[in-house]
């Protein structure tokens, strides 16, 4: 995992930890403490991007192209690129990953509002992992949308359950 990953992780465990403190004081002072500081480097981030964009706007873009950046800014609302934009990055590195593994995604419909997607892949038990790993590049790129809806991921089945369907199936052939 990238270091930017496990902190990102870190951070989702300890937030969980806090929301389950039982002292709800404490639990409200930590959150505040947080969000104090989230502003802070929120209005920091701004500041340098403004001295980036006034003195050397070449490199604005390389800034929001970079992983490890690009989250932060994106965390902070204050990303450079628009949502069209950072969608078409995700999406671009979700057919990188899903070509090289013989899957693909299309993107059925892309708004702030919704984003439909249909994969297509054919390794049976790959719907799981797929469905992680698309949720976790578009709302990464673009955590302010309403909805993701991912067509063409069967819900992973119990143990031992086996669908009426291919039973139908089976009985014809």
């Amino acid at each position: 995992m990238s270091t930017a990953g496990g902190s990102i992780a870190q951070i989702d465990e300890l937030l969980l930890k806090l929301d389950a403190l039982p002292d709800r004081a404490a639990r409200a002072l930590a959150l505040d403490l947080v969000q104090a500081v989230m502003n802070l480097h929120a209005d920091a981030l701004q500041r340098v991007l403004d001295i980036v964009t006034a003195s050397a706007p070449e490199v604005v873009p390389e800034l929001g192209g970079d992983e490890l950046v690009s989250r932060v800014l994106v965390l902070h609302g204050i990303h450079p690129d628009d949502f069209e934009t950072r969608f078409a990055r995700a999406i671009d590195r979700l057919e990188r990953f899903f070509d090289s593994r013989g899957a693909g995604i299309e993107v059925l419909e892309a708004g702030p509002e919704l984003i439909r997607l249909r994969f297509t892949g054919r390794r049976p038990g790959a719907g799981p992992a797929a469905q992680k790993a698309i949720e976790d590049a578009i709302y990464e790129a673009v955590p302010e949308i309403g909805e993701l809806i991912v067509e063409g991921i069967e819900a992973p089945q119990e143990p031992g359950f086996v669908p009426l369907s291919s039973l139908l199936a089976a009985q014809q052939a």
